[in-house]
């Protein structure tokens, strides 16, 4: 039982210190969360999430209040052979484009949803399940030993107090603070651009007509940039580059000058423009050479800083949260040693480097700056989101198969250890079970249908250890049974690459721990079992 004022301490209130709060809340664990601006993002900032992210905001049920805030952008996509807004067409595309042939991999779908307005069903969520989130707070030192973190927080009225917690999670941007504080050094091409987005307020009625965009490059004598409209038609953000060399600062982007440039990025210069915020950013690609420092952990900004092409960051750093919140709950829980949370860093920061160099690889093809070599290195964005492999102690390979190495196509993963379990649609006592919603809280086994073995080793294994362990066995039919899903097309088997007498287990990410094609002489399958569970919770 955690002696600490809060077991977990959270700084930063954007989308991944939301994502971080959400989560942990998901697994029962208490967190605080601090930030120092007095609310959510005011600014669009992130604007499409992957389906993996819906997956992930799926477990936690925060899935279809994201797509309701999302429904007004359902036809807000790039149209092909369509003529950018004013000037020439730098870049055109349907964004992620194959959507409609992901039935068989997910039944998430791609979000179109400015930040600003994702966040507050973030925070509303991760509020419902029990976090406890500090606006208007600020981080203002730190010092961790072996025990946890003592941290010392100012409030907006001047005053401060002492916080202890065992874990601090740093969530505070590319310019964190925390990572500072620590000196962690980080690695990558550095910051390539700066730039100023402008949200903006104008009736984009009369210039869009029936035409939708989901992003548009744009080129004229006044202006080039990257612009975005909402789904109300009535404004957007416009992304424009901003020259430090030169000294133009923040100041400079006037509200009449920001309209003159809004006006003339969309084609109609006497369209009134209000400017709702501005936001200073630099386009980098920066990796913290470590996302683990004792009980201090890094994520999302304040662990990698992604070019914006392909819209991973945001993605990225939610991603980052969920594979480490399950991972804080059963270290705090006992279920887990503490080695768990290297697997953090060993799993989410060779997909943050590798995701870093697709943007960046995206970022010289659109812009024409990319030789025969770096085209032939970029992959979809499918693959980059959905098809990630881990190597780690908490992934148990198969006797004579090495763990995947680098992303691949999700439609051709087949549940080796390490990689997405796929998806299938089974069938229960109360009707149609997707496999990913048996994910998400403890772990889960799934057996063929003479798996029965397995299923109960999987009983006695956890009983050993002290986790969340769920079995289900896979059978063409008796899916009224206890423990039994019905397998109605028979593709479970081929989908995770097992047969009658084999089985899988899923962690609580819905990654693959281990899996076994049924190999195990008879009547080992506790002692393979317990094993097993002993490496993925690092209990030495």
């Amino acid at each position: 039982m955690s002696s600490s004022d809060t077991p977990v301490l959270i700084v930063g209130g954007s989308l991944v210190g939301l994502s971080t709060a959400l989560f942990l809340a998901h697994h029962g664990v208490a967190c605080t969360l601090v930030e120092r601006h007095p609310g959510t993002s005011i600014h669009p900032r992130a604007v499409g999430y992957y389906p993996r992210t819906g997956e992930l905001l799926r477990q936690a049920g925060a899935e279809e209040a994201a797509k309701r805030a999302a429904s007004g952008f359902e036809n807000h996509r790039t149209r092909a052979g369509v003529e950018s807004l004013a000037g020439e067409v730098l870049f055109s595309r349907e964004e992620l484009a194959g959507a409609d042939d992901l039935g068989d991999v997910t039944p998430a779908r791609l979000l179109l949803l400015p930040q600003d307005r994702l966040e507050p069903v973030l925070r509303a969520r991760a509020e419902e399940l029990g976090a406890r989130l500090l606006f208007g707070t600020e981080l203002l030192s730190f010092e961790e030993d072996p025990e946890g973190v003592t941290a010392v927080l100012g409030a907006a009225d001047g005053t401060s107090r002492t916080v202890r917690s065992d874990f601090l999670v740093a969530c505070d941007g590319p310019d964190s603070t925390v990572r500072e504080t620590l000196k962690v050094p980080r690695h990558g091409r550095g910051v390539l651009s700066r730039h100023v987005s402008i949200a903006f307020g104008a009736d984009l009625n009369q210039v869009l007509g029936d035409r939708r965009y989901s992003v548009v490059h744009v080129k004229n004598a006044q202006v080039t940039g990257i612009l975005v409209h909402d789904d109300t038609l009535t404004g957007g953000t416009l992304i424009v580059g901003r020259d430090a060399a030169h000294e133009e600062d923040l100041d400079t982007f006037t509200d009449a000058r920001c309209a003159e440039l809004v006006g003339a990025a969309v084609g109609a210069p006497g369209v009134e423009v209000t400017i709702r915020s501005r936001f200073p950013w630099d386009m980098a690609e920066q990796i913290a050479e470590g996302y683990v420092h004792g009980r201090v952990l890094l994520a999302g900004d304040a662990a990698h800083v992604i070019p914006p092409t392909g819209g991973y960051g945001a993605n990225t750093g939610i991603a980052d949260a969920h594979n480490l919140a399950w991972k804080l709950a059963l270290v705090l829980q006992g279920s887990a040693g503490t080695a768990l949370l290297d697997t953090y860093d060993a799993e989410r920061r060779p997909v943050g480097e590798y995701t870093a160099q697709q943007a960046s690889l995206q970022l010289a093809v659109r812009s024409g700056t990319a030789g025969p070599e770096q085209r032939a290195e970029l992959v979809d964005e499918l693959t980059v989101t959905m098809g990630q492999s881990y190597r780690s102690t908490a992934i148990v390979p198969e006797a004579g198969h090495e763990q995947r190495p680098d992303p691949c196509d999700p439609r051709s993963l087949r549940g080796a250890p390490g990689t997405r379990a796929p998806y299938a649609l089974l069938e229960g006592r109360s009707g149609p079970v997707s496999t990913l919603d048996l994910f998400g809280e403890g772990f889960v086994l799934l057996a063929g249908e003479r798996g029965t073995p397995w299923a109960v080793a999987a009983t006695a294994g956890a009983r050993r250890w002290d986790a969340d362990v769920t079995a289900w066995r896979v059978a063409a039919e008796r899916a009224d049974e206890a423990g039994v899903l019905r397998d109605p097309e028979g593709r479970w088997a081929d989908r995770y690459g097992v047969g009658a007498e084999g089985a899988v287990l899923v962690r609580p990410d819905g990654y693959v721990a281990w899996r076994s094609a049924g190999a195990e002489p008879a009547g080992d399958e506790t002692r393979v079992l317990t094993e097993v569970l002993r490496a993925v919770l690092a209990r030495i």
